[in-house]
């Protein structure tokens, strides 16, 4: 009995061993799955046919889905595909920026999908071999008749054809772009909404693109990312509106520390705001801007409101971690400024004009990051086009933001963070065309 049992107990304990060991050896299948990205049933059945021979297996596969991918993009084709990513991608010499569609959001964050990306702007980059036009543009037809960079007997529709077999929804090679430059000339690229994936490293892919060249003033300014001088702001920045807002850290994208921006701001005219490690160039404000900003701070000053503050107009605001530095249209605080002092931390009120091509940053990006900082009471947007006004106000028991509107006929409360504050519109629009008017009176005087 005894015998027996210990009998059973080796072999069992012999049989655990032998089969620990063989499971730390990936089987062909996991190998094919993983490789392929494959559903299971599909991967087993190629090994099936050649006998676990995984490169007969995965040729089979691969060309089964181009198949089944060509019969459903065909089924597909009529279906809208609004939504997708554009890539970038540069060398030393050129640089080339696609854009490829599909039907939804969810797609488009699809590792298959993103590395179709990259694999289209590759092959466009990789496959433009006169260097002498300046710009080269593909339309779909175009695009879709170039040969694969990894495999040339393929085009690639043929890769948005196996694409389309592996997400399910309708994707189009939309247009392209390649650049070429002279030996004076730069790159600079920028992708709105970056999207960061490991197996697309060398393709930068975001919701929107810019790709610019520019001449080279300095022969001694290169493209070497190990020289320091290239960081630094006067090199560097390209002003443009806030719709396509262009990230101007420097030429190869990398981030710099808070107090590289803080030292290179006080050396230029231009305005920067600073986004967690990025620096964007600002538009040139209208004197129109200034003008109105004036007329505020004239009616808040003529209230005579007690222990507030009105900030100068260049003074900028900072965030809590992570930092973002914007430049306010009006800033308000409980706080005296300093001398000379450039940032505030504990602004209560905070103004900004809205015009169309600021709307969409200011309403999204700025006022989400403005709510983090703990001091803030009330953020008054004005639309001085539309001549309306949205508040949003922070209750102080709960800290949450409630949201009203009003139009010119409406006086803006400043009760939630001064006694017996407001604003006018009004009065501030009245003041507008009444200084516009004398001004051109005075104009015409002088001619």
């Amino acid at each position: 009995m005894l015998v027996w049992r210990r009998f059973i107990h080796t072999n069992v304990s012999r049989y655990l061993s032998q089969s620990a060991v063989a499971s730390n050896s990936p089987s062909p299948l996991s190998i094919l799955r993983k490789k392929t990205g494959y559903s299971l049933s599909h991967c087993r059945t190629a090994l099936q046919q050649f006998n676990d021979n995984l490169e007969q297996a995965e040729a089979w596969l691969h060309q089964r889905a181009q198949a089944e991918g060509w019969s459903r993009a065909t089924k597909l084709q009529s279906r809208a595909a609004s939504q997708g990513l554009i890539g970038i991608i540069t060398d030393k010499d050129s640089a080339a920026m696609v854009e490829i569609n599909c039907e939804t959001d969810f797609v488009a964050k699809n590792e298959k999908f993103q590395q179709l990306v990259s694999h289209v702007a590759n092959s466009l980059i990789t496959n433009q071999k006169d260097k002498s036009k300046e710009k080269v543009f593909y339309d779909k037809d175009a695009l879709s008749t170039l040969p694969s960079v990894d495999d040339h007997s393929k085009t690639l529709a043929d890769m948005a054809a196996l694409c389309v077999g592996s997400v399910g929804e309708n994707v189009v090679l939309r247009r392209g772009i390649v650049f070429n430059i002279k030996n004076n000339q730069l790159f600079a690229s920028y992708c709105h909404g970056q999207i960061n994936n490991a197996s697309t490293d060398s393709c930068r892919m975001g919701k929107y693109g810019a790709l610019v060249n520019y001449s080279q003033i300095d022969s001694t300014i290169t493209n070497d990312s190990n020289d320091e001088n290239t960081s630094t702001l006067s090199s560097t920045i390209l002003t443009r509106s806030y719709p396509l807002r262009t990230i101007c850290q420097n030429n190869i994208q990398k981030p710099i520390e808070l107090s590289t921006y803080l030292d290179q701001q006080d050396e230029t005219s231009q305005l920067h705001e600073y986004l967690n490690g990025y620096i964007y160039a600002l538009p040139s404000r209208e004197s129109t801007h200034d003008l109105f900003v004036k007329n505020l701070s004239a009616q808040i000053e003529q209230q005579q409101i007690k222990n507030i503050h009105i900030l100068p107009m260049d003074i900028r605001i900072q965030t809590p971690d992570p930092i973002y530095i914007y430049y306010p249209s009006l800033c308000l605080s409980n706080q005296p400024p300093k001398t000379d002092q450039a940032i505030t931390r504990e602004p209560i009120v905070i103004i900004e004009l809205i015009t169309p091509t600021t709307e969409r940053f200011i309403l999204h990006e700025k006022s989400i990051n403005y709510k983090r900082i703990p001091s803030l009471k009330e953020i008054i947007y004005i639309w001085p086009n539309l001549k309306i006004a949205q508040v949003d106000f922070r209750n102080d028991k709960s800290s949450e933001w409630t949201r009203k509107y009003y139009d010119i006929q409406d006086k803006i409360p400043l009760t939630q963070a001064i006694d017996n504050g407001e604003l006018v519109l009004t009065d501030i629009f009245n003041n507008m065309v009444s200084f516009i008017f004398q001004y051109m009176n005075h104009f015409d005087k002088t001619k």
